[in-house]
């Protein structure tokens, strides 16, 4: 797991995050903390500008190695990593004739160690770990120690936001450099609870790249716990946009568009259209058919007979824009527009052939995180089966330039994206026109997260909760 953090600060952003929150001049006894410090990448900043300012300020150099070792605190768990830092600053520090520092840079788990210490300054960039990447007992840990990280699928960077905010004075700053995604992830509530109060700007770096290997775009995130203020300077880096954002419309899901009219009392679309994510076999290398010859009774492929009748026309927002044709093992049938499912015998004795196509990954199908009650020849999710078999509109989970609607027919099965059918009297059409129009995509370019490039990623929810005329 430490391996997946082990993405370092870039100098020009080290600068970025040390002026944000004024770390600049009159630092001597001014306390700051780097909590996941690497290779010193920060601190050794931190440390250049100390000795500098201290120099300015003609504080000789006993003063300042006494200064050294109660002001600058650092913490990493990687052993390598803390040697290399310590190194490095030593070498900073000699290059002054300033030798023999007892440094406060610790090796060990930052969220685990007990301070004694607050701090004027908290300035980092906290490891970028996906709840999925996490094992089971960081999670545990992190579930009964941060509030950020009580509930659903949290990030562990949430965990050293909340904690690095706890360990400043009444009058400390926090400059840190976050995944924006910390904005929008619906399981990131909490954790934005927590910082709205102290959270005084935010500059966003939307589509920009820092990092080569991240999935989400990054931003500073400046927080002052001596300051009450009523709104956020949000700065758009790429766009070069400066606006304030009041925080009482910062609800649910930040929105950082100033033209927002999200909170406006208008209809949902959830109230006409229903959208949700597609259907999860869990499996789909056993469920997922390509590259067959079918005839009249079956799907014939790689070598085996599968009931033609019990399977469906698949289909996904990719398959769809390049026309590939695929189909699906269906295992389930519908009678009045309810959900059939079969019993493990029905099952076996209609679709023999299917049957015996599914044992050649049985293992894999029964150590599936399934629905407890799905037998072993099911989708490993079944709510999206009940409200399939009808009309309905397919669209990506990751936009890009433009907002593509397919519409889908009764049959077909989506195994991608998110679905979209109808509750009430509106007709899908008018779902296809609200979701292709340039007001839907204005709003997903404020709702989405960024995901790559000019790509942003939006949830069924996202959808539902947009408010129509």
């Amino acid at each position: 797991m430490i391996e997946k953090c082990q993405i370092f600060t870039p100098e020009i952003n080290v600068t970025e995050l040390l002026d944000a929150v004024n770390y600049t001049a009159n630092l001597y006894g001014k306390k700051v903390i780097e909590n996941a410090c690497g290779d010193g990448n920060i601190l050794i900043e931190i440390v250049n500008r100390y000795i500098k300012d201290c120099l300015t300020n003609m504080i000789n150099l006993t003063e300042i190695k006494m200064g050294l070792e109660q002001d600058i605190y650092g913490a990493e768990i990687d052993g390598t990593h803390h040697k290399n830092c310590l190194r490095k600053l030593d070498e900073i520090a000699a290059s002054y004739e300033i030798y023999d520092v007892k440094w406060n840079i610790f090796n060990q788990d930052f969220l685990k160690m007990n301070l004694n210490d607050s701090f004027d300054f908290a300035i980092g960039n906290p490891p970028y770990i996906t709840y999925r990447d996490l094992d089971e007992e960081t999670r545990s840990f992190l579930k009964e120690n941060f509030k950020s990280c009580r509930h659903g699928k949290f990030d562990y960077c949430y965990a050293f936001i909340e904690a690095s905010l706890n360990c400043l004075n009444a009058t400390g700053k926090l400059a840190y450099l976050i995944p924006s995604s910390i904005f929008k992830n619906v399981f990131g509530q909490e954790l934005r609870n927590i910082i709205v109060l102290n959270t005084v700007k935010i500059v966003d770096y939307t589509t920009k790249k820092l990092f080569a290997n991240a999935l989400t775009s990054s931003a500073i995130l400046l927080c002052d716990k001596g300051v009450t203020n009523n709104d956020i300077e949000y700065l758009d880096i790429v766009n070069n946009i400066t606006h304030t954002i009041p925080k009482k419309k910062l609800l649910g899901k930040w929105v950082f568009d100033q033209n927002s009219e999200y909170g406006i009392s208008k209809k949902k679309f959830g109230e006409y259209f229903t959208a949700a994510i597609s259907i999860a076999t869990l499996y789909n290398k056993a469920f997922l058919l390509k590259n067959y010859i079918e005839d009249e009774k079956y799907i014939n492929i790689k070598g085996c007979k599968i009931e033609r009748n019990v399977t469906r026309v698949a289909v996904s927002p990719r398959s769809l824009n390049y026309n590939k044709r695929e189909r699906i093992v269906f295992p389930y049938s519908y009678s009045s527009g309810k959900l059939i499912r079969y019993t493990n015998d029905e099952f076996e004795t209609e679709f023999p052939e299917t049957s015996k196509y599914l044992k050649k990954f049985i293992e894999e199908l029964k150590n599936r995180k399934a629905d407890d009650k799905n037998e072993w020849f099911e989708y490993g999710r079944t709510q999206a089966l009940a409200h399939l078999n009808q009309p309905k509109l397919l669209l990506s989970t990751i936009v890009t330039n433009e907002i593509k609607v397919y519409e889908l027919s009764k049959e077909s099965i989506p195994y991608s994206g998110i679905y979209i059918i109808a509750k009430k009297n509106l007709p899908l059409i008018k779902a296809k026109e609200i979701l292709e129009s340039e007001s839907f995509y204005s709003y997903v370019r404020g709702i989405g997260i960024n995901a790559n490039g000019n790509s942003l990623r939006i949830t069924a929810s996202d959808i539902n909760n947009y408010l129509i005329e």
